[in-house]
C-alpha cells in the first residue's frame, strides 16, 4: 500500500503543476498601473485639444478624469489648475495647483501659473510674489516669462521704474524675445526718448528683418527724428519688396511727407 502511494504521488504533483499552468494568469498591479496611465493620458491630450478649442468646461471635465486615473502626475494637476483659471474658478485652480506642487515643489510652469491665476484673481500682492519665484528658478526654461508679466503687473500698478527694468531682465535672458523689444521701443519712442526706443528697433529688426509692419514703424521713427535719408532708404526698400498692398502704400505716404518736410526746410533756408 505504501509503494503505490510513493508511485501516485509524482503523478499527482504532475498533475497539480499542469493545473496551474492552464489557469488565465491574473493581471499585475504593474499592468493596472500602465492601464490607468495610458487613460489618463488620454483624457489629458482630451483636455488640452478642449484647452486649444477654449471649451473650459471640457476641458476641466477631461482633467478631472486625468487626475482620478492617476493622481500622481504633476502635469495633469497643472493643467486643471490652468482650465480652472481660464473658467474663473480661482479656489479650486488654487488647490490644484498646490497639488502639482506637493508632487514637484520646483515646477516653474506652476509658480508662473499662480502668477497668472492671482492677477485675474486680483490679489496683486501674492501675483507678484510667484512671479518673483518663477523668475529666480533657475530650473524653470521660460524664466524669461516671468520677468515679462512682473513687467505687465508693475505697469499696472502704476511702478514704471520696475516695469522697464523687468522688460530688460527678460531681454537678458532672451535677447529674441519679440514682445519685450517691441514693448520697450514703443514705450521710449511714446516718451521722446527716440535715441533709446531705436536701439531696441534695430533688435528686433536684427532678429526679425521681414516683420514689414514693424519696419515701417521704425522709419517713422527716423522721421520723428529728422533722419531724412535713413528714413527714405528704409522705405524704397519696402516699396520695392513688399507684397503687402497697404505696407506699400503707407510707405508712399510717408515718403511724399518726407518730401514735404525737405521742401519747407529748404525754402526756411532762402528766407535765411
Amino acid at each position: 500500500m505504501g509503494r503505490k502511494l510513493l508511485l501516485l504521488l509524482p503523478l499527482a504533483v504532475l498533475g497539480l503543476s499542469s493545473c496551474v499552468k492552464e489557469r488565465p494568469s491574473q493581471p499585475s498591479r504593474e499592468t493596472n498601473n500602465q492601464d490607468l496611465q495610458r487613460a489618463g493620458e488620454f483624457f489629458n491630450k482630451l483636455g488640452i485639444a478642449a484647452m486649444a478649442e477654449e471649451n473650459y468646461a471640457k476641458a476641466i471635465a477631461n482633467f478631472s478624469r486625468a487626475v482620478q486615473l492617476n493622481p500622481y502626475d504633476p502635469e495633469y494637476w497643472k493643467n486643471l489648475g490652468e482650465a480652472y483659471t481660464f473658467a474663473k474658478f480661482f479656489e479650486k485652480a488654487k488647490q490644484a495647483f498646490g497639488k502639482a506642487l506637493a508632487l514637484k515643489p520646483d515646477y516653474g510652469e506652476v509658480y508662473y501659473d499662480l502668477g497668472v491665476l492671482y492677477t485675474e484673481w486680483g490679489k496683486y500682492k501674492q501675483a507678484l510674489e510667484w512671479f518673483k519665484k518663477a523668475s529666480n528658478l533657475d530650473t524653470y526654461e521660460d524664466r524669461y516669462k516671468a520677468f515679462y508679466a512682473l513687467a505687465q503687473l508693475y505697469k499696472k500698478l502704476g511702478k514704471e521704474r520696475e516695469y522697464i527694468a523687468n522688460l530688460k531682465r527678460a531681454i537678458d535672458l532672451y535677447p529674441k524675445y519679440k514682445e519685450a523689444l517691441l514693448e520697450l521701443a514703443r514705450y521710449f519712442a511714446s516718451k521722446g526718448f527716440y535715441s533709446k526706443a531705436e536701439i531696441y528697433y534695430l533688435r528686433y529688426l536684427s532678429a526679425y528683418p521681414n516683420d514689414e509692419r514693424i519696419t515701417l514703424e521704425y522709419a517713422q521713427l527716423l522721421v520723428k527724428e529728422g533722419k531724412h535719408r535713413r528714413a527714405k532708404k528704409i522705405l524704397k526698400q519696402l516699396i520695392d519688396t513688399s507684397q503687402n498692398p497697404q505696407i506699400v502704400a503707407k510707405a508712399y505716404k510717408l515718403v511724399n511727407q518726407i518730401l514735404i518736410m525737405e521742401a519747407q526746410e529748404r525754402l526756411k533756408e532762402r528766407e535765411n
